[in-house]
């Protein structure tokens, strides 16, 4: 038996709950529990096709030079994750292939723990689905994937994943401020790290709340100080609106406004605000990163949309 087809084997299941919130550990992807949904923009419009992880087909109109990107939203699924909605809007209006990781069933409110560690089962569905595309023409190295908050750390799980399986993963992995809750000491194996892809950049917008404190990727941006946003700070929670903040700036930087968002490197906070490094370098936040930026940057907006100042 080939590497891949022992990775696509169905394990045996292994299925727990505590309450109403359920844990899916070993337990064969299903589609109704994990789906992954192909957007297609075909002129005008925008094409849903859903997408069996072991057997995928593509519709005719899929075109594999154009970028593929995977966005995997956080706890609480689609319905209520403003963050990936965000960009995959943007992604859909400039007319990239975008698959949607919808695990909402395993990450509905109020269950957290068990969306915690449901984020393993949902990391190895996403990685057999990706060797699954291989056949079709798509290799992980292609593939650029977004995941906000727990989605992150999906993310890393399924990048760690595919390097195990197939010894390479991802292009590019992007932390939309991963999940701190539960993940502030685990080893890397459990969350998004930089060995996870080629290129892991991310975004901190809400550090020390919802968000990862410590620097998670190859270059780490920290917005506005990395906590708390200055156009949340009359929102309803701050924090919550904070943390969804990151896949806002994601999604204006998809769109190539003219003002991009300019960070600044810096060794720490506190170095930062006092105007200690006005003179390090400099590198673009979101989706034009340049793959070859490395270290910890800080980054200012606007307190209104656009929010890019094409400055420190």
């Amino acid at each position: 038996m080939s590497r891949t087809e022992d990775h696509l084997k169905i394990t045996p299941a292994i299925q727990l709950s505590v309450g109403e919130c359920p844990i899916y550990f070993q337990e064969p992807c299903t589609s109704n529990m994990v789906k992954f949904l192909l957007s297609l923009r075909i002129g005008d419009s925008t094409t849903i096709n859903s997408l069996d992880p072991y057997k995928p087909q593509l519709p005719r109109e899929y075109n594999v030079l154009v970028p593929l990107k995977i966005i995997i939203h956080g706890y609480g699924g689609l319905s209520v994750d403003i963050a990936t909605g965000n960009v995959t809007k943007a992604y859909q209006e400039v007319g990239y292939n975008v698959i949607i990781v919808d695990w909402e069933p395993l990450a509905s409110l109020p269950c957290y723990p068990t969306a915690f560690l449901n984020t393993w089962h949902v990391g190895q569905c996403l990685s057999i689905l990706v060797v699954s595309l291989l056949p079709l023409g798509i290799s992980p190295g292609f593939i650029h994937a977004i995941g906000f908050s727990l989605g992150a750390h999906v993310a890393g799980l399924a990048g760690s994943n595919l390097k195990n399986t197939l010894g390479y993963s991802f292009r590019r992995i992007t932390g939309l401020d991963p999940a701190l809750p539960f993940f502030a000491t685990l080893k890397n194996e459990w969350k998004l790290d930089p060995t996870d892809a080629n290129f892991v950049d991310v975004i901190h917008t809400n550090a020390g709340a919802f968000g990862k404190v410590e620097a998670t990727g190859h270059v780490d941006f920290y917005v506005n100080g990395g906590s708390l946003q200055p156009h949340c700070y009359k929102a309803r929670y701050p924090p919550l609106c904070s943390h969804a903040a990151a896949g806002l700036y994601f999604a204006e930087s998809i769109r190539r406004n003219s003002k991009k968002f300019i960070g600044v490197e810096c060794e720490n906070i506190a170095s930062y605000w006092l105007g200690w490094c006005t003179s390090g370098k400099r590198a673009v936040m979101g989706e034009f990163a340049t793959f070859t930026t490395r270290g910890t940057y800080y980054v200012t907006t606007s307190e209104k949309p656009p929010f890019a100042l094409d400055r420190i």
